[in-house]
């Protein structure tokens, strides 16, 4: 059973993470770090790039007399960037929370190639495409390798299966940019899905001249098609 005890939404939005009960795991959920890494062959993790934005950009709840949402974030925690924002997690470490890595001074990228990619509307029982862009903001070649894992996870995000791996090559010419798309089929996840029809992709991306290391990742849940019963 996934549950959550009381916690103070003030002490969570100071950083306050000794409050009882689950204020430490709240304000983890709303203000943690996405560090991607790569596990090396002699046991060793290398952290390769970070995304302090992926986690609690939208915290919503049910609209008082409506069906609506209604946003919520600034209840729990302060725009990013602020320095309030900033105090709160700085507290947040002084009173126990903890980093499984140490991301202080992670290299900054020594390329200009971003990358991100989009996942069309997807219907349960149909196929449906994945577009990574890759983009040459700079005046150099570069070549990529780059590599996309399709998996089934359950709500709480961990992987039931994979169901779709591809790699692909890409050549970035200077100041310009490339789309790439993978064809999702049904009969690739409708096999192995769960109750949630919950699928999550994951891209990853090395700049073969720089090493340098692009993550991605996005979740996505099927959409039903709607059935209309005439009697």
């Amino acid at each position: 059973m996934y549950r959550c005890g009381p916690a103070s939404v003030q002490a969570i939005k100071h950083g306050n993470v000794c409050f009882q009960f689950d204020a430490p795991f709240v304000f983890a959920e709303v203000n943690s770090d996405l560090v991607y890494i790569t596990a090396k062959k002699d046991g060793t993790h290398v952290v390769e790039t970070l995304d302090t934005t992926h986690i609690g950009k939208l915290i919503v709840t049910k609209q008082v007399g409506g069906d609506g949402i209604k946003d919520i974030t600034d209840s729990y925690k302060f725009q990013e960037g602020q320095e309030e924002e900033r105090l709160a997690l700085e507290t947040a470490l002084m009173y126990g929370a903890k980093k499984l890595f140490n991301t202080e001074g992670i290299v900054k990228s020594r390329s200009d190639v971003h990358m991100n990619f989009e996942v069309e509307n997807a219907v349960l029982g149909r196929d449906f495409k994945v577009t990574i862009t890759f983009r040459n903001n700079g005046p150099a070649h570069y070549t990529i390798t780059a590599y996309l894992s399709g998996n089934i996870t359950f709500y709480t995000g961990v992987a039931k299966a994979e169901f779709k791996n591809e790699t692909f090559d890409v050549t970035l010419e200077p100041l310009s940019f490339k789309k790439e798309e993978v064809l999702i089929q049904a009969g690739e996840y409708m096999g192995q899905l769960l109750e949630q029809a919950f699928l999550h992709f994951f891209v990853t991306a090395r700049v073969n001249e720089t090493k340098d290391v692009l993550a991605k990742q996005k979740s996505v849940v099927l959409t039903i098609p709607k059935v209309i019963i005439k009697i």
